[in-house]
């Protein structure tokens, strides 16, 4: 099994800026230093140390990669992956990480997938997409960039568009922004609260039918079930959506673009998915 990261040093800063770039925890790095999990060409050196650029950092995961999900071998359709990120495109009708019904979760499948390559890693994905919505999810092969991807999302650096066919013809473009809170009348419900958390959604109409329209979503803060919940708050509830709308073949969100900061090179990676062929306005 590959249990370790390898990176190349960076002149002129210490250990600790090298991994406090990252934006890993100071219990992270405390951890790293009593584990003697770091190592500079072969040695464990103090986090003050100068690095140069020819140094080679090596990190042991054993202690910070132990999952407790089973692996399961299925079909999975990657978009990217390297050493340190997997982006996978999800489809519709999957939980992406179990519920404890005994069902095969995307989490399950990514695990599989890992232990296929000869890796040891935990199933972090970045953001959660509803069962019944398709498109692009992260997973951080590691926990030097699960931090930093996670600082992007809450420093709204990392950017997510989604496709939703709606009911409805949608006139004009136009955001919402409502505060969501859990609904206490129906159980794994939420709706729009003036005591529940900040929420913003910005939509434009793409193509407008009789009684359907194709909108380019938008969010920030990035709440659970926020554009459904918004969406069906303004009278326009995504098409097959049984909790917010009308019980339908699927639901019709789809994240399509993927916009973030590599955590590795710093290098912007942008990528987008052709729409759904189901996802028509014409009904």
């Amino acid at each position: 099994m590959n249990s370790h990261l390898v990176f190349q040093g960076i002149d002129g800063i210490s250990v600790q800026t090298f991994l406090e770039s990252f934006h890993i925890s100071k219990k992270l790095i405390y951890q790293l230093q009593q584990t003697k999990a770091l190592t500079v060409n072969g040695e464990f050196v103090g986090f003050e140390n100068t690095l140069k650029p020819k140094d080679k950092i090596r990190i042991r995961l054993d202690d910070f990669e132990k999952g407790s999900l089973p692996p399961v071998e299925g079909e999975l359709e990657v978009i990217y992956e390297d050493e340190d990120l997997l982006l996978v495109n999800k489809p519709s009708g999957i939980l992406v990480h179990p519920d404890g019904n005994g069902q095969t979760s995307l989490d399950n499948l990514v695990v599989g997938h890992f232990l296929k390559e000869g890796l040891e890693r935990k199933a972090r994905h970045a953001y959660r997409l509803d069962r019944d919505a398709s498109g692009l999810l992260l997973y951080p092969k590691h926990f030097l960039a699960a931090a930093h991807i996670n600082h992007q999302i809450e420093t709204g650096k990392m950017r997510k568009r989604y496709w939703a066919v709606v009911e409805g013809k949608v006139e004009k473009d136009g955001f919402v922004d409502l505060r969501i809170g859990r609904d206490r009348h129906r159980s794994n419900r939420f709706r729009v609260s003036s005591t529940g958390k900040e929420a913003l959604t910005s939509y434009r109409v793409l193509e407008a039918g009789r009684e359907r329209t194709l909108l380019e979503v938008e969010i920030a803060h990035g709440r659970r079930h926020q554009i459904r919940v918004h969406l069906s708050h303004i009278g326009h509830p995504i098409v097959g959506d049984a909790y917010y709308g009308r019980k339908g073949p699927r639901l019709m969100l789809h994240a399509f673009y993927l916009c973030f900061l590599h955590p590795r090179t710093g290098e912007a990676m942008e990528f987008s998915l052709p729409l759904p062929k189901e996802f028509s306005t014409r009904g």
